[in-house]
């Protein structure tokens, strides 16, 4: 890269690139995020899937980490007004 004015940032680093898509697949995408242009409707599917991703992610490492409460614990901390749901 070329080199940049000091306190130049770059606001939005984009990629060009030439891909193969089902015509089928792109009018899908489209319909469902409502956006019309092509970039727009693969740029936002892409931000949603990657969103989908990092939740499901989270939601994984939620479930498969042991609690480091107990029911019992919980139960009697709530009566105490120590902890809320």
């Amino acid at each position: 890269m070329g080199s940049r004015p000091n306190g130049w940032k770059r606001e939005l680093e984009t990629m060009r690139t030439t891909i193969t898509i089902q015509e089928d697949l792109l009018e899908k995408a489209q319909k469902i995020t409502g956006l019309k242009g092509y970039s727009e409707a693969i740029v936002t599917s892409l931000k949603d899937y990657v969103a989908l991703k990092d939740r499901l992610k989270y939601l994984q490492l939620l479930f498969t980490q042991k609690s480091s409460h107990s029911f019992r614990v919980v139960k009697k901390l709530r009566r105490k007004k120590k902890w809320s749901s």
